[in-house]
């Protein structure tokens, strides 16, 4: 038999809490009243009649007591620290438990006694449980009885005890005595049984082994006990009986170590072990999708009470626990949480690591944005086009535009060499993989470019009657759209800034060369008409005074010209007449000839080259020159 009672703990609470005593203020009334030595703001207190709780009494005001029956009390919410029983007559019925604390060595035999008395014959009489209802009835003659295996009762007419034989740490309890007479709400014996631990003082771990100070520890071990018991892998004798509490011990990982207070076999502590490195298994063995259930396991290879951890691989040395537990589980894993993850187990003599697992979260494109470089394009420039997407596997792209196909590749890119106005369109692209697509939004990609060479139409033509009104127009395709200006032979400054311009009152110091300059933030690009006063009816007198005025010098060159050339022609038709016979198209290809002479002077000539298109080559890309002019009178073209 082995108990122990806290000596020390009761000395505690007598200083704190003090004796609870029932004092007989006045023994003709028959009062009784409770107080502590404690000194406490409004104690609540508990009072106790024959073992049963007095209801709604919780003050320390007296009450009467009845003959036979005892009365105790104790403050509210420390029921343990219960006050000596007070009779009121004697005879009465009381219990009185001999210790209120017990704790005992796993594998001990208990003893959990009380002292009882009643003022008339008890039939029924039992120990209990409160926690679980088992009850183990006393039998009323003075005899020992097996009850439930391990469970003992002994009965005399004072005193009772319960034997529990082997305790375990689940007879860890309170009991309680109780009879016919006697209540069941009064507190009784606490038992804690507790086992020997392995206490780690000193720990140094090794590549291959660990050496450990180790002391043999429990929270009640009886000063009876003069010896130890240090046994590895539960049959290696390291001092088995020694007296000593404390070894030094060298362990390699796997290896146990076990104490115990004596020599009982029940006694020995938990197997403290020097740990192995764990692995971490995987619930998913094939791949992992977005949003699967996923748990991983810290499987260690010895059995262990060890703590287990768990690591989000990090940059750096020191990464902070996310975790603790045997397991880690994503109840719906998301691609964020791809990334290497290892456990670790930890006891009192060290931590050990698992190596990493790889977790690769699949999942379909998403978020898919489409960048245009440069942003502003103009014509000429190489410019690529982006399609970039979130995807595991990584993504294909098809690209589109105006919803027909171009490319369809690895790449997610699209290239322009050299762009033109002609590549310009509504984009967009597909991004894809195993477990589906995405489809950007569409992107309008503008090009920018030159005026290109300006139309100018004329109402009326370039030859203009005076007093009449010309309304010039320019037009220039553009991007962005051209604005346009107006000037009249060497002017710096414009006549107009519209692509409309009007001539009122048209005067002979009106004629000359008007400039129409399209411009925008690309460059410019213009073009020249030439405007005339017509100043007689009949075409050719108009022409041949503007040609003596203006251009006299030319004006008689073409006039001999003419002359000689239909001379020519008459003689050369005579000629012809003669010998039609023998010679029939020799004087016809001779008068073509000198007629197809005479329309490439013509054309050669200063009075058509300012009125018609201008055909001399000149370099496009110079904006500044004239390349050429499209003239429309009254709205039909005029070359």
């Amino acid at each position: 038999m082995s108990w122990t009672a806290h000596k020390d703990f009761v000395i505690f609470v007598i200083l704190l809490f003090g004796f609870q005593d029932l004092t007989i203020q006045k023994p003709i009334w028959k009062k009784l009243s409770c107080h502590s030595e404690c000194r406490l703001d409004s104690p609540s207190y508990i009072w106790y009649e024959n073992g049963k709780k007095i209801p709604n009494l919780n003050s320390k005001k007296t009450i009467s007591p009845v003959d036979y029956r005892s009365y105790s009390c104790a403050l509210r919410g420390h029921e343990q620290h219960l006050s000596p029983p007070v009779c009121w007559g004697h005879p009465c019925d009381k219990v009185d438990y001999d210790h209120k604390n017990i704790c005992a060595l796993k594998g001990s035999d208990v003893d959990i006694t009380c002292t009882y008395s009643h003022h008339k014959t008890v039939r029924e009489k039992s120990w209990f449980r409160p926690d679980n209802g088992n009850t183990w009835n006393v039998p009323s003659v003075s005899t020992t009885w097996q009850l439930y295996h391990r469970y003992f009762t002994h009965d005399s007419r004072s005193q009772s005890y319960l034997r529990i034989i082997n305790v375990t740490e689940s007879d860890s309890a309170e009991y309680r005595f109780t009879f016919s007479e006697w209540g069941s709400d009064l507190p009784g014996t606490t038992l804690t049984v507790t086992a020997a631990q392995v206490q780690v003082i000193k720990a140094e771990n090794k590549d291959s082994y660990t050496v450990a100070s180790l002391s043999c520890h429990t929270s009640c071990s009886p000063a009876s006990y003069s010896y130890w018991c240090w046994v590895k892998d539960g049959h290696e004798n390291v001092g088995c009986p020694t007296w000593k509490k404390e070894q030094q011990i060298t362990l390699h990982p796997g290896e146990y170590i076990t104490c115990a207070v004596g020599n009982n076999p029940l006694s020995f502590s938990p197997p403290l072990y020097a740990l192995e490195a764990p692995r971490v298994l995987l619930s998913n063995k094939s791949e992992i999708l977005e949003g699967d259930l996923l748990t991983l396991t810290c499987i260690a290879d010895t059995p262990t009470s060890s703590r287990h951890r768990w690591y989000k691989k990090c940059r750096t040395s020191d990464c902070e626990v996310m975790r603790y537990g045997e397991k880690l589980v994503f109840s719906s894993i998301q691609s964020s949480d791809s990334a290497e993850y290892f456990c670790a187990v930890e006891n009192d003599l060290g931590e050990k690591m698992s190596q990493s697992v790889v977790i690769d979260v699949k999942y379909a494109p998403r978020f898919s944005n489409f960048l245009v470089s440069p942003s502003n394009v103009t014509e000429g420039q190489p410019v690529n086009l982006t399609c970039s997407s979130d995807a595991n596997p990584a993504a294909s792209y098809t690209w589109y535009k105006d919803q027909t196909m171009l490319q369809d590749s690895e790449r997610n890119y699209y290239t322009f060499q050299s762009i033109s106005a002609k590549d310009a369109g509504s984009f967009y692209c597909k991004a894809r993989n195993k477990y589906g697509n995405v489809i950007s939004s569409q992107v309008v990609v503008d090009i920018q470019y030159v005026p290109q060479l300006p139309s100018i139409s004329a109402r009326p033509c370039t030859n203009v009657s005076m007093g009449s009104t010309v309304r010039l127009t320019c037009t220039s395709d553009a991007n962005p759209a051209a604005s346009y200006f107006w000037f009249k032979d060497h002017e710096e400054s414009p006549r107009s800034t519209e692509a409309m311009f009007n001539i009122i009152n048209f005067q002979q110091d009106n004629e000359g060369e008007y400039h129409c300059v399209a411009r925008n933030s690309q460059g410019s690009r213009n073009a020249t008409v030439l405007l005339r006063a017509e100043k007689f009816r009949s075409w050719s007198q108009g022409a041949l005074t503007a040609v003596a005025v203006r251009y006299a010098t030319t004006g008689l060159l073409l006039i001999l010209l003419l002359v000689t050339v239909l001379l020519f022609w008459k003689k050369t038709t005579s000629k012809g007449r003669m010998h039609s016979k023998s010679q029939p198209n020799t004087s016809e290809d001779s008068s073509r000839d000198q007629l197809e002479e005479l329309m490439a002077f013509s054309e050669h000539s200063p009075i058509n080259s300012n009125v018609t298109n201008d055909k001399t080559d000149h370099d496009e890309d110079d904006y500044e020159t004239v390349v050429d002019t499209v003239i429309k009178c009254g709205g039909q073209a005029s070359g």
